[in-house]
């Protein structure tokens, strides 16, 4: 393991120049966001009521709301550390088709999760409005942290999506053109005869090879025209 003797040599580092890149951040937040929904709610979100001992969601008591946040927080915080490790692979992938088809499962995921996420706000924010104050005696916080986070969580996902779709743009292979690794046939656009070789002509004489493919093919000379001989008078 290589040690970095300076602050230099550690800035200019493998792991550091990966963290710098955009997707990285990205997904660093993402899962930061989808930690303190899961977690607020996990800790604080069920409690009892003033009046009995029963854990209940803070949500307007509906324990729907509070799974959910804490399944997709879950989830979504998986997915993130999935594709930041998959993403430190990312080069040593050699397989054109494999790099394609993880960008575009990049891609269907995050739009997949910015959809899941902008449901679930409306949904916290609306179950959280319908909640009677000072129901519970604690647990509001979390309350409005798991709300504000999803819909930081919205933001985020949608920015990892329009960098998938800008790196499966980007990176999209040319149409018909496969590597000889994978077994296929490299296809080459045939460029047009230039104006010197339509010019040029070969040499024509006995030996040349336009003379002796006019010998064997006769059909391909320009046929004579037939002569009139006259006959002597007796």
């Amino acid at each position: 393991m290589h040690i970095p003797e300076s602050l230099q040599d550690l800035a200019d580092s493998e792991a550091v120049q990966f963290l710098k890149r955009p997707k990285a951040i990205t997904r660093i937040f993402a899962g930061v966001f989808s930690l303190i929904v899961f977690s607020s709610l996990l800790t604080d979100g069920y409690q009892n009521k003033t009046d009995n001992s029963e854990l209940h969601c803070v949500l307007n008591s509906n324990s729907t709301a509070c799974s959910f946040a804490v399944g997709a927080g879950l989830l979504a915080f998986l997915s993130s550390l999935a594709f930041l490790a998959l993403d430190a692979h990312e080069v040593r992938l050699a397989s054109t088709r494999f790099k394609t088809a993880f960008q575009l499962l990049d891609l269907i995921l995050a739009v997949i999760w910015a959809g899941v996420w902008a449901v679930g706000f409306c949904f916290l924010a609306n179950q959280w409005h319908r909640s009677p104050p000072r129901y519970f005696l604690l647990g509001s916080n979390s309350a409005k942290a798991a709300i504000t986070f999803s819909f930081f969580s919205i933001l985020v996902w949608i920015f990892q999506a329009y960098l998938a779709f800008q790196e499966l743009r980007n990176d999209a292979p040319v149409p018909y053109k496969r590597s000889l690794d994978e077994g296929g046939v490299v296809l080459t656009s045939l460029s047009p005869p230039s104006a010197a070789s339509a010019v040029n002509t070969p040499t024509t004489g006995p030996h040349g090879p336009s003379y002796a493919s006019s010998s064997l093919s006769p059909y391909l000379s320009t046929p004579k025209a037939p002569r009139l001989a006259m006959m002597p008078d007796n």
